[in-house]
């Protein structure tokens, strides 16, 4: 209820925000879109089958299938290791959550200051395989698989405001929407596909073991199609441009970049 009336399409109509703000934001938006568009213009179709935006979505997917199997699947897990109460379960299962928070927010900030994103996206996706693959070697050990599952939960989340950041960095209005929507929505599968592999596999196995390891596969899987992506040479340089300058030494900067860039292709 707070999103549809307080939160508004355009920063023009933000009347919360200052006259002085609302203008420096348009501003800085409308030199991003025209910096974007001297780079390349991309349309709706041409950015559906690019092929920065098509390893997007597949490692969204493999991501999703990761996460939402760990997600569905913890409670239950939890329980056998620990033989607790499900008030306390539902505790424990909580503490990941808890530890995404503040490493979601330490990523983003660490990102912003040195303006890189890819590494920050593929590295916790990666430390999450990781830790996910130490709590099924270390199962018989329920102290150390449960802080290993606060591991996996803290390193996924560090992974998405990252992540997101990428599109809008060489797409911009509707392809930029169009795009999004595409990773979104087949990425998200993944997020079916994830919980129904793992209960088969459990089912079969009688053992969380295989289901378990079909996740780490998809969250290395993931970090690898992450680190794949060739982000433009003159949009990483807009990023770092954006982060290290002020908005009007960004812009100096960036047109000099451009230039060289264009000089050095031609």
């Amino acid at each position: 209820m707070i999103t549809i009336f307080y939160l508004t399409d355009w920063p023009q109509q933000a009347g919360w925000l200052p006259a002085d703000e609302r203008s420096w934001i348009n501003e800085q938006l409308q030199k991003e879109k025209e910096a974007k568009k001297r780079l390349h213009s991309y349309s709706v179709w041409g950015a559906l089958h690019n092929r920065d935006v098509i390893l997007l979505t597949l490692c969204y997917f493999f991501a999703m299938s990761g996460s939402y199997g760990i997600a569905f699947w913890l409670p239950t897990i939890l329980k056998r290791l620990s033989g607790l109460s499900d008030t306390k379960v539902t505790l424990l299962a909580a503490l990941p959550y808890v530890a995404g928070f503040v490493t979601q927010q330490l990523n983003g900030w660490h990102s912003d200051r040195t303006g890189e994103l890819r590494w920050h996206a593929a590295i916790p996706v990666v430390l999450c395989g990781v830790a996910l693959s130490l709590a099924v070697i270390y199962g018989s050990n329920p102290a150390i698989a449960i802080a290993l599952f606060v591991l996996v939960g803290a390193s996924f989340y560090g992974f998405q405001p990252c992540f997101w950041a990428v599109p809008t960095l060489f797409l911009s209005e509707s392809a930029a929407a169009a795009s999004i929507g595409l990773i979104n929505s087949v990425g998200n599968l993944g997020g079916f596909v994830g919980p129904l592999v793992m209960g088969y596999l459990a089912g079969r196995t009688h053992s969380f073991a295989a289901g378990l390891w079909y996740l780490v596969i998809s969250l290395f899987l993931s970090g690898t199609l992450m680190l794949a992506l060739e982000l433009n040479i003159a949009a990483r340089c807009l990023l770092r441009c954006k982060t290290f300058f002020s908005s009007a030494e960004a812009g100096i900067v960036f047109n000099v970049s451009l230039m060289c860039i264009s000089c050095s292709s031609g």
